[in-house]
């Protein structure tokens, strides 16, 4: 999705949520990737893809960021099926900029409104005039100049771990677990307890009975 923003001199558009340039194309484009990633956007998704599409899954499977340095931002989405995948990353960009569409389209109505009051008042005022052209022609048009859908990028596999090896892989922990617990649960066993150690008894020396005669 490129981005088109107007000049920070701009004074046509004021008053709209038309994209402006923020001076640097990595902060322009990462600001509008931040409002495009609403909770609004993927709700409408969600109800566009239907169930089991919920806003939550829909938050989870997509990511919006920017590409690099450039006034590019990318749409990603993960699903079981590639066909899916591409399914939901179309919608939520188609359903971010209708979202987005509602909301400049109003402010362009407004902006209409204060134009051609401006100019009905001083038909001589040719700068007005042109704005208000510029205003009612982008009204018309039905879509933000500033930001657009260019291509639509094929859906990628990514292998996953296999089930078989998740399961080794599960099994060997446990049993490391296991046997780490055995060890310390031995350790513990044969560990003398206080009242077990005693100091060694001295043994008595033990000597021959001794028979004592008496002389008669």
């Amino acid at each position: 999705m490129p981005v088109t923003p107007l000049s920070q001199s701009d004074e046509t558009f004021i008053g709209t949520s038309l994209i402006r340039d923020a001076g640097d194309a990595q902060r322009t484009s990462s600001t509008v990737a931040r409002l495009l990633d609403s909770q609004r956007v993927a709700a409408a998704t969600a109800r566009s893809l239907g169930a089991p599409w919920t806003p939550a899954s829909v938050r989870a499977a997509v990511d919006v960021k920017t590409v690099d340095e450039t006034n590019m931002i990318e749409v990603t989405a993960r699903a079981d099926e590639p066909g899916q995948a591409v399914r939901v990353a179309e919608t939520f960009a188609q359903t971010a900029l209708k979202d987005r569409w509602q909301t400049v389209s109003a402010e362009l109505d407004r902006r209409i409104a204060f134009a051609q009051k401006n100019t009905d008042a001083d038909p001589n005022a040719g700068e007005e005039s042109r704005r208000l052209q510029l205003l009612t022609f982008v009204r018309q048009s039905g879509v933000d100049p500033t930001l657009s859908i260019d291509s639509t990028g094929p859906a990628v596999r990514v292998d996953e771990v296999p089930a078989a090896v998740i399961m080794v892989m599960a099994g060997a922990g446990g049993m490391f677990l296991g046997v780490l617990a055995a060890y310390g649960i031995e350790r513990h066993r044969r560990r003398p307890r206080d009242e077990d150690v005693a100091a060694p008894a001295r043994e008595l020396p033990v000597h021959p009975s001794e028979t004592l005669s008496r002389k008669p």
